[in-house]
């Protein structure tokens, strides 16, 4: 079975006297920004078992950037039309891959809380070398979409563009352990 992997709210540290969210989090100013305040709430949600094909065709038709990919009642991951394209799939597996769910048999599926922290939701997207996640209310329902990029350029938007150049670099296929 993948991990699966949902990053969810943290409490402050209830330490006296913090003045700031970024100091009652312990992380960098615009990292304790929420999730849903940089996410995308324009998706779109298909089944894993829908093949790679047909899933660029439905982000072309619904002029959506992500596709939000559910594995039976879950959303498991999220997508771009570039990913599909095959430049973050290994060229040699990309003639086998048929079906989302292919594409994805071993990577974490990681997704967000919209009322996490930027940081965290960083610190799982790029510990995973994943480009977009879902984004769930409390209840477990899909709100939207995370862009790493998007999190990155609102924390520092010199940064998102050092993001983008490193995350052309990845592939589908898991990062090395540790």
């Amino acid at each position: 079975m993948i991990d699966m992997v949902t990053v969810s709210p943290r409490p402050r540290s209830g330490i006296k006297g913090e003045s700031t969210s970024d100091e009652a989090y312990g992380v960098l100013s615009g990292e304790e920004r929420l999730v849903r305040d940089i996410m995308t709430r324009k998706i779109v949600t298909v089944q894993s078992s829908m093949t790679r094909e047909k899933a660029s065709e439905t982000i072309r038709n619904q002029k959506t950037s992500i596709l939000v990919i559910y594995r039976d009642d879950e959303p498991v991951h999220a997508l771009t039309e570039l990913d599909l394209a095959g430049e973050k799939i290994p060229r040699e597996d990309i003639s086998n891959v048929d079906t989302l769910q292919e594409i994805f048999k071993h990577r974490a599926a990681v997704r967000c809380r919209e009322d996490a922290i930027l940081a965290d939701a960083l610190h799982a997207m790029t510990k995973h070398r994943i480009g977009h996640v879902p984004v769930l209310d409390a209840t477990g329902g899909l709100v939207g979409a995370l862009s790493l990029v998007d999190a990155v350029g609102a924390v520092s938007p010199a940064a998102a563009e050092r993001w983008l150049a490193k995350m052309k670099g990845w592939s589908m296929t898991p990062p090395p352990s540790k």
